[in-house]
């Protein structure tokens, strides 16, 4: 078990909430591609034709199915093993906003 994977058992975080994922629109297809520099490739689960599951109309569509060594990831969540989130980010993936104190 990895430092975060304890504390990240709930579903409701996705690669795009990842320090190690990176993600940009393909200028052909105008669908997001994600990138993991752990290795693992990042595709749409619910896609089972190359190279369209590469491909997704939002970013958090894609998630961990090819291991680091090539191998299936069998998951069990939306984030791999070695998710660690953005520090600038909150508990539902936006930004976090510093909120000004109401006036009296």
């Amino acid at each position: 078990m990895t430092k975060n994977e304890s504390s990240v058992s709930d579903t409701r975080f996705h690669c795009t909430d990842c320090i190690y994922s990176s993600f940009s629109i393909n200028k052909e297809s105008g669908k997001y591609q994600g990138y993991c520099t752990r290795g693992y490739t990042l595709a749409d689960p619910h896609v089972h034709e190359q190279p369209q599951m590469f491909f997704a109309d939002r970013p958090e569509q894609l998630v961990p199915t090819i291991d680091p060594y090539g191998k299936e990831y069998l998951r069990t969540k939306n984030i791999c093993g070695e998710f660690d989130r953005h520090p600038h980010r909150d508990d539902k993936g936006s930004k976090n906003k510093k909120k000004r104190p109401a006036h009296l």
